[in-house]
């Protein structure tokens, strides 16, 4: 790339491109309605979603039912995890019995025991939101972990020097150190969680942008099943967003 060239133009003409050809693509009848909604479609379906909402309930409303699955699991999981794995880092024989345990739930795809979990909890919030939370819990917990691990052995050293206890040594030292890698952490775990929602509500709800999407594909509303990918995609960048915002603010300090 040309150092001339800032890179927001690039950005722009991008995005340009990916419309022009999106625009001939649809008005050319290149690709029918069915298939990929032209920009006019869309807007036209965005309009009435939110003009008239979708099954009895405002687009608001499934939006919220979404965002509040996804906080509820995210917020549980990311504290419980990132507790268990400041002790992991800190408490050998607590590593040596939760280690096994998390590296198992880690990469285990969640809709795995999406059905055992309706089984147990039955078809409505809690199975939903109980995914979620083991969805956030390894990766928080990882995170955490690993940062006390990594935190330099030089700084524990000097805060013992002067005299701080263990426990002063672990909130004064030890957790400041481990917050840029647990807030990372974070990032991965909301992600995870955002996309295994939308799955949980495919299978398992009936209402949420997911299930709104699945719904509207039945009845090949295209222009709505492409109006809620274009809203889940907009909600998790904000969604990131927001955590990066925090992450910046919380540890400002981080990779000086």
């Amino acid at each position: 790339m040309s150092r001339g060239v800032p890179a927001w133009i690039v950005t722009l003409l991008a995005m340009a491109a990916v419309l022009a050809m999106w625009v001939g693509a649809t008005s050319s009848g290149l690709v029918r309605d069915l298939f990929l909604p032209g920009p006019a479609d869309l807007w036209s379906g965005m309009q009435e979603l939110i003009e008239e909402g979708y099954k009895g309930r405002s687009l608001l409303e499934h939006i919220g039912m979404s965002l509040l699955r996804v906080c509820a699991g995210f917020v549980t999981g990311a504290i419980v995890g990132t507790l268990l794995g400041l002790g992991m880092g800190s408490v050998r024989w607590l590593d040596a019995v939760a280690s096994p345990f998390i590296e198992f739930l880690r990469p285990l795809p969640q809709l795995a025991y999406l059905v055992l979990l309706i089984v147990w909890l039955g078809i409505g919030e809690s199975s939903k939101i109980t995914m979620l939370f083991l969805a956030a819990l390894p990766v928080s917990a990882i995170a955490a972990r690993d940062g006390v691990r990594n935190v330099a052995p030089e700084r524990i050293r000097a805060a013992q020097a002067l005299g701080a206890t263990r426990w002063q040594i672990f909130v004064h030292v030890i957790g400041p150190s481990a917050l840029p890698e647990i807030l990372t952490g974070a990032r991965l775990a909301a992600g995870i969680v955002y996309g295994t929602l939308i799955a949980a509500e495919i299978i398992a709800g009936s209402n949420g942008i997911g299930w709104m999407i699945l719904d509207a594909g039945r009845f090949l509303r295209s222009d709505y099943v492409f109006s809620g990918i274009l809203i889940i995609g907009l909600a998790g960048l904000a969604i990131d967003l927001l955590l990066l915002f925090t992450e910046r603010r919380v540890v400002h300090w981080a990779g000086r």
